[in-house]
């Protein structure tokens, strides 16, 4: 599904009512008709239902779903915001052919407000995505008092006081629904916004983008891309089809890192392990993995500065446990010259200064970096509070200036193309802020990536895969309290049970 941003979707409603000749008023008509739909599955007969609009196009939805569950003969009370005056173009339309059929209204002051403390169920028809709103205006306080009523709070399009693309006034409306029109906004996958939204639900108006465009798309990544996308492993395969994948990491105080990523890598599929690692650390990981094999490393101290690439490696992973030490910048330089699709992951990507950042935009193979929120804010030399603020923004651009496939890791995980394209993450949960969980990720994409034929295709399967391990847990043995990295890793064969063979049956 596509995601838009506050100036993506004013575009895309452009377009329908220009180019394709549907005018505003059929598309208030189609979000009002749909969204009623919608409401009509959580009310009751017997709610007393007060719906505020606000003057623009938010609020001529919330006049047209207003009149819908009047003809319904539901207890309908509306308010306008401000008042009548201050409607224009299909808000007014709408207005008119509500009052057209004899329906009555209120005009907002304050004493508007005691209907919020008699209604169960509130309709936010407030703002819209594009709001402004100041701290001493009556939108602020409306708000307010509807955030402090027992109603059940429903939100049409976008909570008001949230943009589309994530700004906020202080307290937004909190939602327990939105029925958001066409597109999903940016602001429903950026925290602390998409709190506000409560349970999300996008209802079709007749809005459509121009599939000619040459603008760069954001698109959410869930299990139809997922199975539609996941190759299918061949009876006469062998080990070579699925790669050879070095993983290079583990250091003196840190030595169990790459083996979470090799363990995470086996079960994914991947044809070989290499695993390039501190001397001292091989004995523990022998314990560990049975499958994996091991390439020379030079080390000082127990940390690595120099390896050997075998013969026939399809890929390589660094930084997993490599330390900060100076002396393994050497081992990030290498990886980034070697000519093999590589993923820079945690301390790899500490070395990312000017000069290796080049380096990378002059391979001809791909780069996959995989920094969480922290790891992006220093890459970028800006706060964790703006890399926060503007995750879309920053990813995509940093992914095509440094021409690589850029994993901004947290809730929503974004990845970003080198051509600009955005693909959302929706499974996982808060038990993945944990430990180790990003090791196992950096293993899975290893795998992932020498069995597809599409970059994009390998690292949004194994995000997918790595979030929605987390969910079975949770659906089944753990919570989130007390899952662990090792958990998410040793769940990954229920994953594909549940993902791939389910979609086999015998004659």
């Amino acid at each position: 599904m596509v995601i838009f941003s506050k100036e993506e979707m004013y575009d895309a409603d452009k377009y329908t009512i220009d180019s394709l000749g549907v005018s505003s008023e059929i598309l208030m008509e189609n979000a009002g008709q749909a969204i009623t739909h919608k409401i009509l599955k959580i009310v009751k007969p017997t709610d007393t239902i007060t719906i505020f609009c606000g003057h623009g196009n938010n609020g001529g939805d919330g006049i047209a779903i207003a009149r819908r569950l009047k003809n319904l003969n539901f207890n309908v009370n509306l308010v306008i915001i401000p008042n009548p005056s201050t409607y224009k173009g299909p808000s007014l339309y709408h207005l008119n052919l509500y009052k057209n059929h004899g329906y009555s209204f209120f005009s907002y002051d304050k004493s508007t407000n005691q209907l919020i403390d008699k209604s169960t169920v509130i309709i936010d028809a407030i703002l819209g995505i594009g709001f402004k709103c100041k701290s001493n205006s009556i939108y602020y306080q409306l708000i307010s008092d509807i955030n402090k009523s027992n109603a059940k709070i429903i939100s049409i399009d976008i909570p008001s006081g949230v943009s589309a693309n994530g700004e906020m006034i202080e307290n937004p409306i909190k939602a327990h629904y939105t029925f958001t029109v066409s597109f999903p906004k940016i602001s429903a996958f950026l925290y602390p916004s998409k709190i506000n939204y409560g349970k999300i639900s996008v209802v079709d108006a007749g809005i459509i983008f121009d599939h000619k465009s040459k603008t760069t798309l954001k698109q959410t990544w869930n299990e139809e891309n997922f199975k539609s996308t996941l190759p299918i492993r061949q009876p006469n395969s062998h080990k070579g089809t699925y790669g050879k994948a070095l993983i290079i990491g583990g250091s003196r105080y840190m030595p169990s890192a790459p083996i979470l990523s090799a363990k995470a890598c086996i079960l994914s599929g991947i044809g070989l392990i290499v695993l390039g690692i501190p001397e001292f650390a091989k004995s523990y990981a022998i314990n560990h993995l049975l499958e994996a094999t091991y390439t020379s490393c030079l080390e000082k101290d127990g940390y690595i500065y120099d390896f050997q690439i075998p013969d026939k490696t399809s890929i390589i992973a660094c930084g997993p446990g490599l330390s900060r030490k100076t002396i393994t910048r050497n081992v990030v330089k290498k990886v980034i010259l070697s000519n093999v699709p590589i993923i820079l992951d945690a301390d790899a990507l500490y070395f990312l200064n000017d000069e290796l950042i080049n380096l990378i935009k002059l391979r001809n193979q791909p780069t996959v970096l995989t920094p969480h929120t922290g790891e992006m804010a220093r890459l970028c030399k800006c706060s964790v509070t703006e890399i926060e603020t503007n995750r879309f923004q920053i990813s995509k651009q940093k992914a095509i200036e440094w021409n690589c496939f850029l994993v901004l890791k947290g809730p929503y995980t974004i990845l970003s193309t080198p051509e600009g394209n955005q693909y959302v993450n929706t499974s996982g949960n808060e038990g993945l802020a944990k430990g180790g969980t990003g090791d196992a990720l950096t293993g899975i994409i290893t795998a992932f990536i020498p069995c597809h034929e599409n970059m994009q295709h390998a690292i949004s399967n194994a995000i997918f895969v790595h979030g929605l391990s987390a969910d079975l847990l949770t659906q089944s043995t753990k919570t989130s309290r007390s899952m662990t990295s090792t958990n998410i890793i040793n769940n990954l064969n229920n994953v594909f049970k549940e993902m791939v063979n389910k979609n086999y049956e015998l004659d």
